[in-house]
């Protein structure tokens, strides 16, 4: 390498880590600004419809510190519904969506019941899959799974159709098998789609395990949610929002990093 390209180098590298502290500064200041305008427009509002964040981190911490643990023991029971709901949809999606995108005939036969499906609200389920189900944590967990294999399987399916050729025949050339093409060319260049089709299944999970809990059986996050905000609780009603909107985000940034660690692999 030679000066000039060395000089090259250090500059993009400064230049991308530029961009890198612009982009958290921009972050920060924005979020500042934001609790800002919610702490007064709290403070100018009526408590019992609105309240300032220092009021709603002052019960969230409280709500941590609670000797009962009401908000811990309901974040396990969502856990516990969500968790097992929203893998099993993945990994059901992903085949789902393998089946429609390799295979004409699967196409033609699963898209019209995928595409009603995927436009029906959940909620409407709700009161069919009571009677069949009953209530309880099962009930829940096929809500869940309702909601989010048809997001994964979709964006799998399209992913799929949408691999060039350029990648495909050249395996074919060498004799692959279908077992070894899906594995080794098709699944690592459609990996994005999966993993955007699962950052919107995550949240149809997370909206549709709230509301199951809300109709179904009040407890949770979504029955703590339904007894502050009917006894005006504001500044507690958003402790389980926080929770929520964490784990919402931690599990975005794992997607994330998974799916950049898997393309770097898959690229090198």
């Amino acid at each position: 390498m030679t000066a000039i390209d060395d000089i090259a180098l250090q500059a993009e590298r400064a230049r991308i880590r530029r961009t890198k502290i612009d982009r958290v500064l921009i972050v920060v200041c924005t979020f500042i600004g934001f609790l800002a305008v919610w702490e007064i427009a709290g403070r100018l509002s009526n408590p019992l419809f609105f309240a300032p964040v220092s009021d709603v981190v002052r019960e969230f911490w409280l709500s941590l510190l609670d000797p009962r643990g009401r908000l811990l023991n309901g974040l396990v029971e969502t856990l516990s519904v969500l968790v097992p709901g929203f893998v099993i949809a993945s990994v059901l999606g992903v085949a789902l969506g393998v089946l429609m995108g390799r295979s004409n005939l699967g196409f033609q036969i699963l898209d019209p019941y995928v595409t009603i499906f995927y436009n029906t609200p959940r909620v409407a389920l709700i009161p069919l899959l009571l009677l069949w189900i009953g209530v309880g944590d099962p009930l829940k967990i096929v809500i869940v799974i309702l909601a989010a294999i048809f997001p994964v399987s979709v964006n799998t399916m399209v992913g799929i159709r949408d691999v060039s050729a350029q990648f495909t025949e050249p395996a074919r050339s060498m004799n692959a098998t279908e077992s070894q093409l899906l594995r080794k060319v098709i699944l690592p260049a459609t990996f994005p789609y999966v993993v955007a089709g699962i950052k919107l299944g995550l949240g149809r999970a997370l909206t549709t395990v709230i509301v199951a809990e809300f109709f179904v059986s009040v407890s949770g996050l979504g029955g703590i949610l339904q007894a502050t905000s009917s006894s005006y609780q504001m500044a507690k009603m958003f402790a389980p929002v926080i929770i929520l909107a964490a784990m919402g985000v931690a599990i975005d940034g794992l997607l994330t990093y998974l799916e950049r660690s898997v393309l770097r692999r898959y690229r090198s």
